[in-house]
This record gives C-alpha cells, structure tokens and sequence, in this order.
C-alpha cells in the first residue's frame, strides 16, 4: 500500500475540540428481531496476504518473497501452523494476494514453477493458494496494470482455472505445481490504487485505465467466463464523487463485474502528540460515519450511471495512522474501534459491498499478527474480527439507539459533524477578489502573468520539479467549503506529471498540512478543473497555487486561466452518537456488536425488544484509548463483563473506548 500517495481532500492540522456534548443518564438500545435485514455477510472479514517479489518492490524482502510475511515456512513447503490457527481463530473468509502497491508491476509467472528455478520467491502464487485451502478462505488475486499485457491475465486463469486435458500448457504447468484439478479461482482485481502510478513513472489516466480494463476482462472471461474482474475506483472519504471514479464507472459500467475501494479514515501522519490521543480519536472515531454516506452516493451514483446494481470490494481498510510518535496508532485500541465501525458499515446490505479485506495479517507495517517465531503477539484489531467470528450471528436485524451525542470539527480527513445534519449547498458566485499571480522565483522556471490574466509556467529542467510558486489569496471563514475551479492546459508534459490546482490554508502546507489538489492536466487542450476545500476552525485565508507535483521530471509548460472560487456550506452528519450499535440474530439468541466512542466515560445501557433469558457480553478494552500490546501483549485483550437481567430487560456498563459483543438468549 502507498502511503502519503496524494494529498488527501481535508487533511486537517487542527487542535480539534469537543464541544456541547449531549449527555445521557441511560442509553437504550432497541432490537427488532422480526425485522430481518439480510444474512450476515462473512466475506467482509477477509484479509490481506503480503506476497511482494523479490524484483518488482521497493520494500521486498526474503520476509515477504519467500515467508508471506510470516504465514509460510520455506524450509518445509508449508504453511506455519499457528498462522493457521490465527486465521482459522478469526474467521478469514477470503485473502487478497499479492499485495497493494507491490502488484503495479508484479509478474506472476515468477512465481511458480520449481522452487530451485524461483529461489527469491519461495511463496509464490501455489504457495498463497495452499494457504488459502488450509483455512478455507476464498482467494482474490490483484492482476497487475503496469506490467504485461491482456494474454499475461489470460494465461494466469488458464493456469488457475483450465483442466489438465493436454489442451492448456498454463494448466499443465499447475499440475507440474502439485495442482491437477483447477483451482477455480472467481475474483480478480485489475491493478491496486491505479490512479497514483506505478511509483516509477507511469501512471494512467482514467481513459486509459477504462481501455486497459475492458481488454484484460475479455482475455480473461475467454478462459473461464465464470471469473469477476474489478475495476479500480478512487480512494475518496467524502460524499463528492471523485473524477477518475466518474470516468471509470462511465466507460466501464455496461460490463464491470465490481469496483473496488480503499476505506483508510482518518488520514494521520504527525510524530509530535499534536492533537492529544483522546482528541484524535474522538475525531477518528467520527470517520466510519462518514465512510457509509461515501458509499451511500457512491452506490446511487453507480447505478444512476450504469443502470446496474455493481457491487463493491473494499479490497484494503483501516486507520491511516502513519507515524511511531507518541505510539504507533495504526496499532492502538483506537484505531481497533474504527475497523469495528467500518465492518459495522461493510454489513449493511443497502451499501451492496461483495467482500472486504483488512490491511493486513501478518507483520509488516500493519500486521494484526506480530511475530515470525513464537511466542506472537495479537494487536487489537485481531481481537474485533477474533469477537465478530466468535459472538455474532448469522442474519441481521434491525437495530436502533437512543444516546448522547458529541461534536467534532474533524480533521485529518474526518469532515466537521456538528449539531444538526446539513446537505451539501453551493453558493454559485465567483467571489475571488481581482488580483495577480503572486510569484516567487525558481531555478529553472520562467513564469509570468499575460495581459488578460493567464498564468503562464515555461520549466526549462529535466530535474524533478516540485512546482508551487505561484499563488493567489483571498480571505476565508473558518469550517466554511470552498470550490476552486480554473481551466489548465500543458504542452511538453505528457510523460511527466501535469499541471494542478491546489487550495489550503493560507498559512501554507508547511505550517498546518491542509490542502486539496485538483484532477491533473496533460493535455494541450483547454479542460476545465475543480477541487473542493473545507477550512480549519482557526482559518482566517486561503491560498491558492499553481502545482506541478515532484515525482517525474521533464520540461514543459502550463498555461491557467479563468480561476474561480464559489463557496458551499460543507456536508454535515450532525452530532455523532457516543454508541455505533448493528444487530443480528442465530437460532434462539440475539447479538449486539457495540463500539461505545466516549473514550473517557463508561456508559449505562439497557436493551429493549425482547424478552431475555440469559446474557453474557464481551468486551475489548485496554488502560486508554492508545493502549497497544506492543509492550505488553496482555494490555488490550478481550474480557467478559457482567450483564444484569431486570424483568428480563438486559442491563449493562459500556467500558469507555471499547468494542462489545453480547448474546441474549431468548
């Protein structure tokens, strides 16, 4: 997975701050269980298996070429043992192979075949799939959109999928693997994240990426038409439809079989404490909410469009904690209780979402399982999926609670939700005051300002550019929307990065690491572009810049005109309630899955709707809301907490910061 691959749309710096939280003596939860809503779909609780090669990555290593990140033992061909148990322990229903970024340009063909011929990449594409058969979990394998071709696809459902019948060389080379039946492999996912690039200097646009998908989908259902290809949406977190994603479903809608997206909220990369850990989560903990209206639209926007009802993969999720300072938070109780919001809004059967796959399951940067020898260590986020497989039932039902709420200005990603909801409203008035470009002289640019206004760039290096020096300001309201909109062109930049828009705060990148960049041009014709930004409380200006982002070099020139600001009164979800509560029911016993948010306070809850029996619950918790097991592998574990039965109304104490599952036995 690439991180800091973008500037993400509302990276707040803030000092957040919580204000008129509505507080409740007693939160009341209701269950419905006539009200069926569906069966629970256990295809969400998948995960990610690192398979990076050993030539293709950055970040490879025998660790992941040859071990699987811990999962495979090279010396004896096998799966390691207790890393099935783990899988098996939580339920892992499917796995994603081979990895994030490090399939751009992954040439599976390397890794089959006699180990003796593949000694860098002893778990290779088999070897994934044994360990897909040993803990029964479906496999889904990304295809790799930077490198090879159609037939290269083509050839790999043959070798997955075609029988032995001396007709498919591919095949005959699987039974030499040890594999004589097929495989029947069904879901595949065309490229990873494929708006940012390879990360060596290719990088499509959502035209070419359209064209390639169609091409790769008809070699491949040729082999095996039974087989799912995915198309690759952009990683929004905000109700706006992102343009890649537009172009994308646009081209491919008559025939893609699912799209695929990356839920990763908040988006956070500060080592220095800054905001306290209570503050940021209490934001963090604000983002699932906003990650199901996401999919609210974008579900409406995919069938709008294609008049067909495409499901979504959300092939990676978690907390995009990107730092080691004051703890890793990636790997905190907190950032637990956002995955358990977002399986929470992965269930729901009106977002249409097919399967899921957490970032990841062994080791690396993310792992929930740390350790390649025992004894191992179980990070938090282990023990939601460990709850969810262990005390959850198998069809949903309508639930409801009744609870105090709290305010967030958000941050980070995390839009403001405050008060009551609002809707998106534009106020269509270009109210840019008339000024100049305001430039700042750089080595190896030319730029100026033509009589009717027109920005003008002329770069006369090869080096790697990072272009931001000219700008405009304007003063700005604070938690207010602000759509910037300008028309670009380029000439010369084709094979390196084109031209943007940014818009931040006006005290600079730098200095409060706020900013949201617009599509990018490379194109000699005049398109029109549009970014939106919602100010930080304490913003007073913004800036507006002319960008060429560093990443690849080259000589060119951009041409901008026509800039324009329009204000909008951003998206609100209103107050967010302290308890996120779904329910389901198995035979005679009904389960609640709760994330109590208050990462202070317990709170008291009681649960009406049926007449209950017995109850038990259990909860995940620690010292604080950044707890981890780093340190101590006992720290954040799973305890069972008492349940009170009044006249056959279940009582309970909600942990602060915590994750609970109970079963009432009817």
């Amino acid at each position: 997975m690439s991180k800091l691959y973008f500037f993400y749309l509302f990276l707040f710096f803030i000092t957040n701050f919580l204000k008129g939280a509505e507080k409740m003596d007693e939160a009341v939860i209701y269950i419905y269980p006539q009200k069926e809503l569906g069966k629970v779909n256990r295809l969400v609780f998948g995960n990610n298996q690192l398979g990076y090669q050993y030539d293709a990555w950055e970040w490879t290593a025998p660790e992941y070429s040859d071990k699987g990140s811990g999962i495979w033992d090279p010396d004896r061909d096998k799966p390691v043992q207790e890393m099935v148990n783990f899988a098996k322990d939580i339920g892992m229903t499917i796995a994603r192979w081979p990895g994030g970024c490090g399939s751009h340009r992954f040439n599976w063909k390397k890794t089959i075949g006699p180990i003796s011929k593949r000694p860098n990449q002893k778990f290779g594409l088999p070897e994934f799939l044994r360990f897909c058969q040993e803990i029964n979990a479906i496999p889904i394998i990304t295809v790799a959109e930077y490198f090879g071709t159609a037939q290269d696809a083509a050839d790999l459902v043959e070798y997955l999928n075609a029988p032995d019948d001396g007709k498919h060389p591919w095949a005959r080379k699987r039974a030499e693997d040890g594999r004589k039946e097929p495989w029947n492999v069904i879901w595949f996912e065309f490229g990873n994240e494929s708006d940012h690039g390879d990360h060596k200097g290719r990088r499509y646009s959502p035209e070419e990426y359209s064209q390639l998908y169609r091409q790769y989908r008809s070699a491949m259902k040729k082999v095996d038409p039974k087989i799912k290809l995915g198309a690759v949406l952009f990683n929004d977190v905000t109700p706006q439809i992102n343009p890649w994603t537009k172009t994308v479903v646009k081209l491919t809608g008559d025939i893609a079989d699912f799209y695929i997206h990356h839920a990763y909220i908040p988006h956070y990369y500060r080592n220095d404490g800054v905001p306290e850990a209570k503050t940021l989560f209490q934001i963090a903990l604000a983002g699932p909410r906003q990650i199901a209206e996401y999919y609210r639209e974008l579900v409406k926007f995919i069938k709008d469009t294609t008049k067909r009802n495409i499901p979504l993969a959300i092939t990676e999720f978690n907390g995009h904690f990107v730092q080691e300072e004051p703890v890793p938070y990636r790997l905190s109780l907190g950032c637990a209780l956002v995955v358990a919001q977002l399986l929470q809004v992965f269930l729901q059967p009106e977002l249409n979402i097919a399967n899921a796959q957490y970032w990841q399951f062994a080791n690396e940067y993310w792992g929930m399982v740390k350790g390649y020898n025992p004894p191992y260590t179980l990070r938090p986020a282990y023990w939601v999926f460990w709850l969810y497989h262990h005390h959850f039932g198998d069809v949903l039902i309508e639930s409801n609670v009744q609870c105090g709420r709290y305010e967030t200005a958000g941050g980070y990603g995390v839009m403001p939700q405050m008060g009551k909801p609002s809707r998106f409203k534009l106020f269509p008035e270009n109210i840019l005051p008339p000024q100049k470009w305001e430039l700042t002289e750089v080595d190896g640019v030319k730029h100026w300002e033509e009589p009717d206004g027109t920005l003008v760039v002329d770069i006369q290096t090869d080096a790697d550019l990072n272009y931001y020096h000219a700008r405009k300001r304007m003063p700005a309201e604070p938690l207010m929307g602000y759509r910037v909109s300008a028309e670009v062109r380029t000439e010369g930049l084709e094979k390196s990065r084109g031209a943007q828009i940014q818009v931040g705060d006006g005290r600079g990148w730098l200095a409060t690491q706020s900013a949201a960049l617009s599509e990018e041009v490379k194109s000699e014709e005049w398109k029109k572009v549009s970014v939106d930004y919602i100010t930080l409380p304490d913003t007073k200006e913004i800036e507006i810049l002319a960008r060429r982002l560093e990443g690849t070099g080259g000589r060119g020139k951009i041409w901008i005109r026509n800039v324009q600001v329009e204000k909008f009164q951003p998206f609100n979800l209103g107050a967010v309630p302290y308890l996120s509560v779904i329910a389901s029911k198995k035979e005679n016993k009904v389960f609640l899955a709760i994330v109590n948010r208050d990462v202070e306070n317990p709170i008291q809850a009681r649960i009406e709707g049926m007449k209950a029996k017995k109850a038990r619950a259990f909860c995940l918790t620690g010292p604080s809301v950044d707890s981890t097991n780093e340190e101590n592998p006992q720290n954040v574990k799973v305890l069972e907490i008492p349940v009170e039965i009044k006249n056959g109304v279940p009582f309970l104490s909600l942990p602060p910061h915590s994750f609970i599952t109970v079963e009432i036995e009817r």
